[in-house]
């Protein structure tokens, strides 16, 4: 059995705390890789997020030196409103049989998926990997197993701190370093694209995603063939 994890998520911006959590998990689970999948347009929109490249080109940065980490399009790439249900799905059927699917999330989304009205048919595709909020707080899986009867399910064995994306993009704004809370190559790109310094509304996110990719069209546009 090949053990592939997938770890979704709007990554605005990821951070090192995820990637720790896609280690532990890699290692003790002995998953064959990661696949990092950050969302392309979430069912419900929220202000402050970046478009989608700049988060995908973050991602792709902060695993490019792990060779079991792997940054992927397939959302990003899927036109309209992205649902993890269907990513799974779409890599179940690439990826073939003879591969299980190990979907990694925060104890916080245990809530979500106890009131997704689809969580039977999202949980037959999947095992899933938790991150808990709390280290070693006792009974924490049986609760999650109770909440999720139908699911195949087990805690990551990791570390918890209060590193997140919320607070990157505070101390951004207050003009606090985030060198140590990102990857190197994602503190690079943060501080020469100077993302996050101001906050987002779902509007001016989806502006700049869509000069990002005009942008990216005139590149390509005036790119000469390869030799």
């Amino acid at each position: 059995m090949i053990e592939i994890g997938i770890f979704g998520g709007t990554f605005n911006p990821i951070h090192t705390r995820q990637l720790m959590v896609a280690q532990c998990a890699l290692e003790q689970f002995k998953l064959d890789k990661v696949i990092f999948v950050p969302n392309g347009t979430p069912p419900h929109k929220k202000t402050d997020v970046l478009d989608k490249e700049s988060r995908f080109e973050m991602v792709a940065a902060a695993v490019r030196d792990n060779p079991r980490f792997e940054a992927s399009r397939i959302e990003i790439d899927r036109p309209g409103i992205t649902y993890s249900i269907d990513t799974l799905k779409e890599l179940k059927q690439s990826l073939g049989d003879g591969v299980r699917l190990n979907f990694i999330i925060g104890e916080d989304n245990i809530k979500s998926l106890e009131n997704y009205a689809r969580a039977d048919e999202f949980l037959s595709l999947c095992r899933l990997l938790v991150s808990p909020r709390d280290h070693g707080k006792r009974g924490m899986v049986k609760r999650w197993r109770t909440a999720l009867p139908k699911a195949t399910l087990e805690a990551i064995d990791c570390p918890a701190d209060a590193r997140s994306s919320t607070l990157i993009r505070e101390w951004i704004r207050s003009v606090k370093s985030v060198r140590y809370l990102v990857a190197p190559a994602v503190h690079k790109i943060l501080k020469a694209k100077k993302h996050y310094q101001q906050e987002l509304s779902p509007d001016k996110s989806e502006a700049s995603a869509s000069s990002a990719k005009r942008k990216r069209r005139g590149v390509r546009a005036n790119r000469p063939l390869a030799a």
